[in-house]
């Protein structure tokens, strides 16, 4: 007995302070798990709102103001389209 109780209670404390620093650990991300989701759903509640404020304008394109991207060009062909032919090959 006097052999196996000292180690025994060791063990024992040891494996409770695993659990215990286990357990803050769980807790630590749980936390920032709903923290995040919390973040999330106001981030896209304020975007939604943002959304609702911005106005379109079918003249100029752009739905965000700071969008600042080219034009598009329209692409144009150098050959007039009444010359065009099929010759034959011999």
């Amino acid at each position: 007995m006097k052999f196996i109780l000292p180690r025994l209670l060791a063990l024992t404390v040891l494996a409770g302070a695993a659990v215990f620093i286990l357990s803050i650990v769980f807790k630590l991300l749980l936390a920032g798990l709903i923290l995040a989701g919390i973040g999330t759903f106001v981030a896209k509640m304020i975007g939604k709102k943002r959304e609702r404020y911005i106005e379109y304008s079918t003249e100029t394109g752009n739905f965000l103001p700071y969008q600042s991207f080219p034009k598009q060009q329209k692409a144009y062909s150098k050959t007039q389209k009444e010359n065009l032919a099929i010759i034959p090959i011999q």
